[in-house]
């Protein structure tokens, strides 16, 4: 299993290809769906849980918050219109087929957030500090954040719950976010700065709030998904100021829990829906969403920030990746029997071809920055 993992990630990888890709295909191929290789086991579905915990984790923490504050306005305009623009469509879009409502609203959830897979590039170039940049990477906290509420909502509604039940988990919600920003970067600064402490003692402390959030935010009602993103949130600022704790932490987590993940997810999935007409054409209505809906928010904010168009063009491409959020979204969904295997498919197709666009137009529009004035 692990040899496989590996040899599929190098593959995808040398043809620049996103690893997850392959290895959600490695787990379709394998999985029950297909030539049944590899059954669900438990030791599978605990280290593919833990695994979209860490994918969570990581999609709080890899975002700059400091430059996200001094950039409030730009941030908050592009995520609150990359949100609304691409929910609304992508739930119609749902509706048109076939999915019911709590569905049809998971569907616009998933696909209202983005990736920034196509970071590392921006980062490569030395580009992270521009207005532009920061607009996208910061708008995918709220893109996120507001992703992951619907969820909860969509979740707690379609268990029967009426009325205004669904506000109890929110609530609390609030309540834990508050007092673990407020207590757990403390305690982060207090055990990191200890120089006492190993590397791998470190390391433990983090795991272990990631952990413990995600199993307080699984009490109070809502989704441990959430917990590791505001455990991401939480320790932001700690890890960006100790990139290698943050490597150490993030290798544990791609090298074993990320990838199983992947695999498992990929076992959830049918081989054989990938073979119905309808599947690819709602994964091309679903492009087309993405793509238009990002592109009319960074245009927007562009010129409301009088931003070039060529960095317009690195906001819409940096948004366009669908990965983390919508993946796990998605994964909840098939789980509770509210999305359907023509829909999850789709999806998977949706993931693979904007992980392909969205990095190649965020490389030619940030060569083409190199060359403009700051």
């Amino acid at each position: 299993m692990v040899a496989a993992v590996l040899s599929v990630q190098l593959l995808f990888e040398r043809t620049r290809v996103p690893g997850l890709i392959g290895l959600i295909i490695l787990g379709m191929a394998i999985g029950p769906g297909g030539a049944a290789i590899l059954p669900e086991e438990p030791v599978v579905e605990l280290f593919g849980s833990i695994g979209l915990l860490y994918i969570m984790f990581i999609a709080g923490a890899e975002i700059d918050l400091d430059l996200a504050g001094d950039h409030k306005r730009e941030v908050a305009s592009f995520g609150g219109l990359a949100f609304i623009l691409s929910f609304v469509p992508a739930a119609a879009t749902g509706l048109m087929f076939g999915l019911d409502i709590w569905g049809a609203l998971l569907l616009g959830a998933a696909l209202s957030s983005h990736t920034l897979v196509a970071y590392p590039i921006i980062s490569r170039l030395g580009l992270p500090g521009r207005r532009p940049i920061v607009a996208a990477t910061g708008g995918t906290l709220l893109t996120d954040t507001a992703s992951l509420l619907v969820l909860v909502v969509v979740i707690q509604m379609s268990n029967g719950e009426g009325g205004l039940s669904w506000l109890t988990p929110i609530l609390l919600l609030a309540i834990l976010a508050g007092g673990a920003l407020l207590i757990v970067p403390r305690m982060a600064h207090a055990v990191l700065a200890n120089k006492k402490h190993t590397l791998a003692e470190k390391a433990l402390f983090l795991l272990a709030a990631l952990l413990l959030l995600a199993i307080m935010a699984d009490l109070i009602g809502t989704e441990d998904i959430l917990g590791a993103f505001l455990a991401g949130m939480c320790l932001n600022r700690a890890l960006h100021r100790r990139k290698e704790l943050k490597e150490h932490l993030e290798f544990i987590g791609r090298m074993l829990f990320i990838p199983f993940f992947f695999v498992e997810t990929g076992m959830r999935l049918e081989l054989a829906a990938l073979q119905e007409p309808s599947t690819w054409l709602l994964a091309l209505l679903l492009i087309a969403v993405v793509i238009a809906s990002k592109s009319l928010a960074a245009l927007l904010v562009t010129k409301r920030f009088n931003y070039s168009r060529m960095e317009g063009l690195a906001i819409a491409s940096l948004s366009f990746p669908q990965a983390a959020a919508t993946l796990a979204v998605v994964f909840l969904g098939l789980e509770l029997g509210l999305v359907d295997p023509v829909t999850a498919d789709a999806i998977i197709i949706v993931i693979f071809l904007t992980c392909l666009i969205g990095p190649l137009l965020t490389r030619y529009s940030a060569l083409k920055l190199l060359r403009d004035p700051q």
